[in-house]
């Protein structure tokens, strides 16, 4: 019998004040059984740092047809696709072929590893951006995940502070890309 995802509820006020986008939400996060509280929390942050209107989250790690998070307009044009961790080429090709932009946000330490091994290819990708997450940063946003969640996410000059009653996490992506 296969497990089913685990749901977990999201009360969101967001605060970019890079993009000036201000926003108070209900989301709704799957995290696949094979998923880690990690990951999925990597997801929400991504989902963070592009919201709009249109992003949605795609099906989960089994639909390979889909990234993790997605843009699309009223049109059905793909304006971003993005994907969390590591992804292969392959499927980052699947993606510039269908969508107008890229985005990686890579977590933890397989970055070491698998940066080396695709960036020779995905650099040539006119409009692909990669941020890594530092693992100790992304262990510490993993720790307010919790199957009912409010959190207040304040993005300012390319960092998150990410908090919520009990615990306060600062994010800063590098950009690798």
């Amino acid at each position: 019998m296969a497990l089913s995802a685990s749901v977990y509820k999201v009360t969101l006020n967001l605060s970019d004040t890079d993009r000036q986008v201000y926003l108070d939400t209900k989301l709704t996060l799957a995290c696949h059984p094979s998923e880690t509280e990690e990951r999925m929390m990597v997801r929400l942050l991504a989902w963070c740092f592009n919201a709009h209107d249109d992003l949605t989250f795609g099906k989960g790690l089994s639909t390979a047809d889909e990234p993790d998070l997605w843009q699309v307009a009223p049109s059905g044009v793909i304006e971003k696709w993005i994907e969390v961790g590591q992804p292969s080429v392959d499927k980052m090709k699947k993606g510039r072929s269908r969508s107008e932009q890229q985005i990686i946000y890579t977590a933890g330490r397989g970055r070491d590893q698998w940066w080396p091994t695709v960036a020779n290819e995905l650099t040539k990708f006119s409009d692909l951006s990669v941020y890594h997450l530092n693992a100790d940063e992304v262990s510490e946003l993993a720790t307010l995940a919790a199957k009912n969640m409010t959190l207040s996410v304040c993005i300012s000059e390319g960092s998150a502070f990410v908090s919520s009653d009990a615990q306060n996490v600062s994010i800063t992506p590098l950009i690798d890309l």
